[in-house]
């Protein structure tokens, strides 16, 4: 029989490197499913030649690349869950039958998960290989036997939440991602969301819900509970004019919002203006942008896949979300680090552009 040992007992003495996302001014590497797909797919040669028999998936970062190969591979799949504070590993659902199973998670950035969850499935004799979509080489203390190398911040579609503000304080003392800290968190344009002239939807008698544009309804809704907590205004209005954008978002009645005006010494331009609100949702780790002007909507789609981006016209009653893939000047690597005002090496000329429309977004509000 084979002894299972805690990995975190072993490597207690041994110092995790800080997680890379807490550097604020580092634009993570998005990588979207399909890309997923296809990495996935150029691992399972590979795989194929040690004939797995069932498929593991680790919840929750697992079970897409592990939905994935199991689909490639026409395997049964199953699930187990991991406790960090207590390293047990428990199956969720029946467990496989058979001897040969491919453990399957999306990343190893310490490798801490990977191996307490093998080391588990091998004290229960299964034969297990181990596979992640990427790995941190410069962090990661457990290498699986299939998978991509990757030293640069990346993010998947998944992990939209880990570089919240919320998270990132919880990370940054050490502690592993966490749910609660992980829930939508929006950058809103002062315009799209506050227009100028109140007047006209104030009509003398006091701003209600009936009278709210329906934008800042849905916002009150969802966001007053934590006004502070999960959501920044980014506007393109400079430095000098703070105080009047204060103003305007206490006429709307949202004064607890965080305010960012672009910098006095700032071009007033479409590139550096969608520049900067990318910069700037991204340093504050948004999820979720909403912006009035279609251009810049897909200037910021382009330039930060990372954040979903909704384009609200204020007479509409429902966002448009927004995806778009931009030229490049000349070949070579996007930038990692991201400069207020830039959109890098983009040109920002959308060779793909799509917009999703008539459905209406649905967020948690608690």
């Amino acid at each position: 029989m084979i002894e299972y040992i805690r990995p975190s007992l072993v490597e207690a003495s041994v110092e995790e490197a800080p997680w890379k996302g807490l550097q604020t001014d580092r634009m993570p590497n998005f990588i979207s499913y399909d890309q997923v797909e296809r990495l996935v797919g150029s691992l399972l040669t590979d795989v194929m030649l040690w004939q797995p028999e069932a498929v593991v998936a680790i919840v929750r970062g697992g079970l897409v690349p592990g939905t994935m190969t199991s689909c490639m591979l026409a395997l049964p799949l199953f699930m187990v869950s991991w406790d960090r504070t207590t390293d047990v590993t428990g199956w969720i659902g029946q467990p496989p039958d058979a001897r040969r199973v491919l453990l399957v998670d999306d990343c190893c950035a310490t490798g801490r998960t990977m191996a307490s969850v093998r080391a588990s499935l091998l004290a229960q004799t299964y034969d297990c290989r181990s596979m992640t979509v990427l790995h941190d080489p410069e962090t990661t203390r457990y290498v699986p036997d299939y998978s991509h190398p990757m030293t640069a911040l990346f993010r998947f579609p998944w992990e939209r939440g880990e570089a919240t503000p919320a998270a990132r304080r919880m990370r940054a003392t050490g502690a592993p991602a966490d749910r609660s800290t992980e829930r939508p968190f929006f950058g809103v344009d002062l315009d799209a969301v506050f227009p100028p002239d109140i007047s006209v939807v104030q009509n003398d008698i006091g701003l209600t819900e009936a009278t709210r544009p329906w934008h800042v309804a849905w916002l009150h809704k969802v966001l007053s509970p934590c006004l502070r907590e999960r959501a920044v205004v980014i506007t393109e209005h400079a430095e000098v004019d703070r105080a009047s954008a204060l103003a305007r978002l206490a006429q709307w009645g949202f004064q607890d919002l965080a305010l960012e005006c672009r910098p006095d010494d700032m071009a007033e331009n479409i590139v550096s203006v969608a520049g900067y609100k990318t910069a700037t949702a991204t340093r504050w780790g948004c999820t979720h942008f909403i912006g009035s002007d279609p251009e810049q909507a897909i200037r910021i789609a382009a330039a930060a896949p990372h954040l979903v981006v909704l384009w609200w016209p204020a007479a509409e009653r429902r966002p448009w979300v927004i995806g778009a893939a931009a030229q490049l000047v000349a070949p070579g690597p996007a930038p990692e680090k991201i400069r207020s005002g830039s959109l890098g090496d983009l040109s920002g000329r959308a060779s793909i552009a799509s917009c999703a429309g008539g459905q209406r977004a649905i967020f948690d509000g608690g």
